[in-house]
């Protein structure tokens, strides 16, 4: 079955919501390189949700998320969460185990 292989990467939806503070510098950041992320891999089926904790602060309660900039992952059976320093696309890649796929 080389589409199950295929699919956990490329043929599956993937979901990533990226939970930042305001506009600080570290949001600021993590933004850019998310955004750098799904230019590199349009077409990939990456859906991306940007919450600011500012404005919504019951979405961080209900997704367990008490520090940011934090990414979570969902799709393909994985769950991965990121936190801290999310300026690198290649660390972007390689936590939320997208690297595969390129």
């Amino acid at each position: 079955m080389s589409s199950a292989a295929n699919g956990q990467n490329g043929a599956q939806s993937v979901s990533l919501k990226l939970f930042v503070t305001g506009r600080t510098p570290g949001a600021m950041r993590a933004r850019q390189a998310v955004e750098s992320l799904l230019e590199i891999r349009s077409g990939e089926g990456i859906h991306l949700k940007i919450v600011d904790v500012l404005a919504d602060p019951n979405a961080a309660l209900t997704d367990n998320v008490y520090a940011t900039p934090t990414i979570i992952r969902t799709g393909g059976g994985i769950e991965r969460r990121l936190i801290g320093d999310l300026s690198s696309v290649e660390k972007l890649e390689i936590g939320l185990l997208l690297e595969a796929a390129a």
